[in-house]
């Protein structure tokens, strides 16, 4: 499964001094260095699927890597063609062992020139603000159907955190004192997910599912509030 190759791939970039965090709008693992911006897109094969992928990535992210699993086909002249064909794209490949977990970098990306649109600057923003607005990287990439903790689900979880702190209801300002999120009142009443319910007279309490919220994630809320700020 592809987040078999996450955690091996995200060490040895992580040795090399990157930040790195899963699933960062939709890229399978995105990691910054010295204002250097990488990601990397990962699949069990090493099929048209990925390519595709990978070279679409290099619309937001100037160095973009496929990280694969390597198999006895890595040593056929099909494989060389694909190695060739990623060479000319200027996209890296990385093969990590099945069985080591020992991870290969076969070859490095090339920086691609591309014409700037508005709309691939405004995500290329996105992207690095949610990057950097994350406190915590706890995300595994290549995994579908999770929960992903977003910079967005960690400030609604210290909100939420924050009325658990004050008896379960507070005001906005209350809880935005409280936890230190400045959007705080923007979470409480948007409330995505659920966890709050408006009393009426300008405070909100915990609903049932924020208290559910509450257990689900108390791991991550740990991190949150005993490492603040830890990448």
């Amino acid at each position: 499964m592809e987040k078999d190759l996450f955690s091996p791939i995200k060490k040895h970039f992580e040795a090399q001094g990157f930040v790195c965090d899963g699933e960062v709008d939709g890229i399978d693992m995105y990691m910054e260095k010295d204002g250097v911006n990488v990601a990397v897109e990962l699949k069990v094969s090493l099929d048209f699927r990925v390519v595709m992928q990978a070279a679409l990535r290099q619309k937001l992210v100037p160095y973009v890597y496929i990280g694969t699993f390597s198999t006895k086909k890595t040593r056929s002249s099909l494989f060389n063609d694909k190695l060739y064909l990623l060479k000319r794209l200027g996209i890296g490949l990385i093969l990590v062992s099945k069985r080591t977990k020992i991870v290969n970098v076969v070859c490095e990306p090339e920086e691609v020139s591309m014409k700037d649109t508005a709309s691939s600057i405004r995500k290329r923003k996105h992207l690095h603000e949610e990057f950097s607005g994350r406190k915590t990287r706890l995300n595994t990439g290549g995994v579908n159907k999770q929960k992903l903790i977003t910079s967005y689900r960690e400030d609604a979880l210290l909100v939420l955190n924050a009325l658990a702190e004050l008896g379960g209801e507070a005001s906005p300002k209350e809880a935005s004192v409280q936890c230190g999120v400045e959007r705080a009142r923007g979470i409480l009443y948007g409330n995505p997910y659920g966890w709050f319910e408006h009393t009426g007279k300008a405070s909100y309490r915990i609903s049932e599912k924020g208290y559910n919220a509450l257990e689900e994630f108390e791991d991550v809320l740990y991190t949150l509030i005993k490492h603040p700020g830890k990448k």
